[in-house]
């Protein structure tokens, strides 16, 4: 990473963060005036950093379509097949096409490397120095399991961004991993490998694990022994540690069942929600107006960006019945902009703005357990995690007996696309079982006035070489950014 300027844009940027932060979700002390080791100085202080992290990872923008983590996981969803960026609408029209992030020269490209290292950074600095801060043993040891847990999901996040799938190359060159605070005058690393980055990774969540057991969380943003489960099993599930991606799953569910029928048409905007094992909660004061998530992917105001539009084959996935069908809507008035667009209501703002932004639920997590059974062979036990997830979608149970392995699998995987959307897991998931996206022109039609009107659909179906979508593209990783090059001989 740039050394020299990670370390001092980072803690102005953190500090700030806290010092503006006045809602009542977050103790906010300590003032934003601290520096150097006054920062480390205390449990309180570093609690205090650790929301600020929180905040600076996903409230952080250096322009309207570069919303914090909101950025990467709404790339990873036009990336794929089943959402669209609408074509002239400001947001994510570039990402659709694989040619941002792809350029390594462009802004975003900057953005989504250099604000995930000062994340790291910033948590490298907290664990380096809370050991000597006063405060209980107890607070000591909660905060430092903290910082292990964003250290060991932002590197998931990287390795999973930057380079190919575990199981095709795990002695590919991923990204550098720094585990100690930096200055101008450290040594820029060069990129680690896929087998070394998960190493990291799988440290950092076993040691907060450990740190955590004990912890209970006030806001749902913190994580705690259930968050460090589901990265866990969201990092064996790539790793395809089928067994332990089963287990962590499980474990990381407890005590959050998934939601009924009726709270899937609720907005998907509060962290009150019984299945959300960890999420952001907002105030109105935190909004970033158009430089925030529900701003692309709400369709539901008379304006604003409502750039994130859903596929129409992707309306096909689901069956009549399905509560999540209900979300769909075609819209018929042609002077609306989303004329013959295809509205899927599932994430709506609040009426303040205040959206809160969903990372982790219980349903992915069945429905990880569940792929990780099937890929066992354990159907019975895969159809039986299917079916909590189906049933309270209103649908129907099924029997393991009507399924082939390989059937069964495909299946959990289209009920990933359906459940998912617009989560960020798509991309993800197009990588670790290396296929690639089928984008098809819309032929579906609906009825206006007197006319049948096809509906609108993808409208880019190649890769900007023209060439076809395949698996295991170039086109689908991260570029590190040529700033990065400039300034790291190492890489």
């Amino acid at each position: 990473m740039n050394l020299k300027y990670t370390i001092k844009a980072f803690f102005v940027v953190a500090v700030l963060t806290l010092s503006a932060c006045s809602d009542d979700f977050f103790e906010t002390s300590p003032s934003g005036d601290l520096t150097g080791s006054e920062t480390y100085s205390s449990t309180k202080n570093i609690d205090a950093l650790i929301n600020g992290t929180l905040r600076y990872l996903m409230e952080t923008s250096t322009s309207q379509d570069n919303p914090g983590l909101s950025a990467i996981t709404l790339t990873h969803e036009v990336m794929g097949e089943d959402a669209i960026a609408r074509d002239g609408v400001y947001g994510f029209r570039d990402s659709y096409p694989y040619r941002d992030p792809f350029d390594n020269t462009t802004r975003r490209a900057l953005f989504f490397w250099s604000f995930q290292y000062k994340v790291i950074d910033n948590c490298n600095n907290i664990l380096a120095n809370v050991d000597a801060a006063s405060g209980t043993e107890a607070e000591r040891r909660y905060l430092k399991g903290q910082a292990y847990v964003l250290r060991g999901f932002v590197y998931l996040n990287l390795v999973r961004q930057y380079q190919f799938t575990y199981a095709k190359d795990r002695n590919a060159k991923a990204v550098p991993v720094y585990t100690k605070p930096t200055d101008p005058t450290s040594a820029p690393k060069a990129r680690a490998t896929v087998q070394e980055v998960y190493d990291q990774v799988i440290g950092d969540l076993t040691q907060a694990e450990t740190l955590l057991a004990g912890f209970t969380r006030k806001v749902k943003n913190r994580p705690d022994v259930n968050v460090v489960k589901g990265l866990l099993a969201r990092a064996y599930l790539t790793q395809e540690n089928w067994s332990l991606a089963a287990t962590k799953a499980r474990e990381a569910r407890s005590g959050y069942s998934i939601m009924e029928a009726a709270q899937y048409t609720q907005g998907f905007n509060d962290v009150s929600n019984v299945e959300w094992i960890w999420g952001h909660p907002q105030q109105a004061d935190q909004n970033l107006g158009g430089a925030s998530y529900f701003a692309y992917i709400d369709v539901t105001p008379a304006a604003g960006y409502r750039s994130i539009m859903p596929d129409p084959y992707f309306r096909q996935l689901f069956a009549d019945g399905d509560i999540r069908k209900t979300l769909f809507d075609v819209v018929t008035t042609s002077t609306d902009p989303l004329y013959r667009w295809i509205r899927y209501k599932k994430f709506i703002n609040k009426a303040d703005q205040s959206g809160h932004i969903v990372l982790m639920r219980s349903s992915e997590m069945a429905l990880i357990e569940a792929e990780a059974k099937a890929r066992q062979s354990d159907l019975a036990g895969a159809v039986s995690a299917l079916n909590e997830l189906r049933v309270k979608r209103n649908l129907p149970a099924v029997a393991a007996a009507s399924y082939t392995q390989t059937q069964l699998i495909d299946e959990i995987l289209t009920e990933r696309r359906r459940e998912l959307w617009g989560e960020g897991f798509r991309l993800y998931d197009l990588l670790r079982t290396q296929r690639a996206p089928v984008r098809k022109e819309s032929v579906e039609t609906v009825r206006v006035g007197s006319a049948d009107v096809v509906i609108k659909g993808h409208y880019v179906l190649k890769f900007p070489d023209n060439s076809n979508l395949v698996p295991n593209s170039p086109y689908y990783l991260f570029p590190i950014p040529v700033n990065e090059y400039n300034t790291n001989p190492n890489l």
